[in-house]
């Protein structure tokens, strides 16, 4: 590899001099011009991400920055490299000089591809948290506030005839590209040309669509036990054969001799589409979407920028209670540790208040509430006597087993059944309301029941009520999220593709508010400095004792007296 050239760390005279001219001193990019050495690691930070072969290296912070002006302004990739080259304000912020004449469009995914290739893909985003931290704008133990939202895939919804016909075609495509004179030794020429076009039940009944989607069943099955016979081993590895072969298995549930399955299937391995495999399918609130997940934690402490801390994207079917732990994980290596942490229910298990309490974090959400039973019959209506192993149901009856039950987990505590007496149940009045089971009453005891019983009392006070407002902070930055840059649609397909798009925009989001918190910060310290010096000018002309105080105030404010 030959580096040809580096960024400057200084902004080059002849674009410093336009650029100082024209942009205002908050302007987005002229502050990242300014502020570059105090924001952005050296380029030595970098050196294993440049390109080993081809022409001479483009710098990856280059490349990164570029990346992340896509994200402030929703540019693709064509676009930002034409603006690279004709706009001064990109100029400034890169340290380029006005006759850079820019690189290929196709670079930027050259480098995206570099970063999943070399599992970098926090490794700006990390950078940038560690010029953060340094700088003294994200407190130690501070507060954040956390929520997920959906992202819709680059797919579109597909009936169950086009899933199955348009993963048949896309293995047929692969294996003649990689393998030709097996396909065609192997597949007859009308099989593979049947397949060339895509198909569509447009127009068709719905007995004409079972009909094509058992044909197209078995037309599956027989590719798949050709590639199974005498597939070479570049076809089996092959990812677009690998979906075939579950799509198959998923929609076919009975395999080859059998039906589709009755109810087309929907999961957290259930392939949506062979164009995207790792997109699935969720619901929320009655509404359906094919797509992944993001979490989203943000800074919230009052004398400080709100900055985004994390930013992860899952697939859509993650549920947000075990994914707490992952991100406080992520914090805890990014050198960051909340005081505490705000969240909506999803988050609020009783596993997790504990673990986070010994973390030395304070999850503050509202607690999953004790839904067992009817009212008045519900967990916290029994009188539950933990050192003598007993349970009193609210007609004074005494349950007549306690069984405690081992965590699947090693160091977790286990839970409890309590067992009433099924004689006693059934002759009881409130038999049919209590309970309708013929084998009586039984009570499953949380591992975590005091920590959540605790917790569910402390959300009943007008504190902690006045505290989680906090948390609504966080529906804020994901509308940012999701109407000023575009995070709603993946731009690129692919989880890990869809990760770098979520880091590159927390990073353009935290980069903004910077300034904007800078600018403010400024305007703020001139207005004081202007009213701290007319009062001095007022004091000092009535007399010298005068002129002293005013001195005084100006050293307080911490300006020259």
């Amino acid at each position: 590899m030959s580096l040809q050239w580096l960024l400057s760390r200084d902004v080059p005279s002849d674009t410093a001099q336009i650029g100082q001219a024209i942009l205002r001193p908050d302007n987005v990019y002229r502050q990242i011009g300014d502020r570059f050495n105090e924001l952005l690691p050296q380029e030595s930070e970098f050196a294993d991400l440049y390109e080993q072969t081809g022409r001479g290296a483009i710098p990856p912070l280059l490349l990164a920055l570029v990346t992340v002006f896509q994200m402030l302004e929703k540019v693709p990739d064509r676009l930002a490299a034409e603006l690279v080259i004709s706009r001064i304000d990109w100029k400034y912020a890169l340290h380029l000089p006005l006759s850079y004449a820019g690189f290929h469009f196709c670079d930027l995914s050259a480098f995206r591809q570099r970063l999943l290739d070399h599992k970098q893909e926090r490794r700006v985003f990390e950078e940038l948290l560690v010029r953060l931290r340094e700088l003294g704008l994200i407190k130690p133990h501070g507060k954040g506030r956390t929520d997920s939202t959906h992202i819709l895939g680059v797919v579109e919804r597909l009936s169950q005839l086009e899933l199955v016909s348009e993963s048949i075609r896309l293995a047929l495509g692969a294996m003649v590209r990689v393998a030709p004179e097996w396909a065609e030794k192997t597949l007859p020429a009308v099989f593979i040309e049947s397949y060339e076009q895509r198909q569509s039940q447009y127009g068709l009944s719905q007995t004409q669509v079972q009909a094509k989607l058992v044909a197209a069943g078995r037309d599956g099955f027989w590719l798949m036990g050709q590639v199974e016979q005498s597939g070479p081993e570049v076809v089996r590895e092959l990812g677009q054969v690998g979906s075939l072969r579950n799509v198959l298995d998923q929609q076919f549930t009975v395999g080859l001799d059998g039906p589709p399955a009755e109810k087309r299937p929907m999961g957290r391995v259930v392939i949506e589409s062979p164009h995207e495999p790792e997109v699935r399918r969720a619901v929320k609130r009655g509404k359906f979407w094919e797509g992944y997940k993001a979490q989203v934690t943000e800074s919230c402490d009052e004398s400080k920028p709100k900055l985004i801390i994390d930013l992860e994207a899952t697939d859509a079917l993650a549920p947000d209670v075990p994914e707490l732990g992952n991100i406080q994980a992520r914090l805890e290596a990014d050198g960051i540790r909340l005081g505490e942490q705000y969240v909506d229910q999803g988050y609020t298990s009783g596993r997790n208040i504990a673990q986070s309490q010994k973390a030395g974090i304070e999850l503050v959400g509202i607690p999953p509430q004790d839904t067992q039973g009817p009212d008045g019959f519900r967990q916290r209506d029994f009188k539950i006597d933990e050192e003598a192993k007993q349970a009193m149901c609210p007609t004074g009856e005494v349950s007549v087993e306690w069984s405690e039950r081992s965590s699947a987990e090693e160091g977790e505590p286990g839970g409890v059944q309590v067992y009433f007496e099924r004689e006693t149940c059934r002759a009881c009045e409130y038999f049919g309301r209590c309970t309708k089971s013929s084998q009586g009453r039984r009570l499953e005891l949380h591992p975590y029941r005091k920590v959540l019983e605790e917790r569910r009392i402390e959300a009943k006070g007008e504190e902690y009520k006045q505290k989680l407002k906090v948390r609504a902070g966080i529906e804020g930055t994901i509308s940012e999220l999701v109407r000023g840059h575009g995070m709603r649609f993946a731009r690129y397909r692919g989880l890990g593709k869809l990760r770098l798009q979520c880091l590159f925009t927390a990073v353009a989001v935290n980069l903004k508010r910077l300034v904007g918190w800078w600018a403010k910060h400024m305007a703020e310290t001139a207005e004081m400095r202007g009213s701290v010096r007319t009062r001095a000018q007022g004091l000092a002309a009535k007399g010298r004792a005068s002129a002293i105080l005013a001195a005084k105030d100006l050293i307080g404010a911490g300006l020259p007296a």
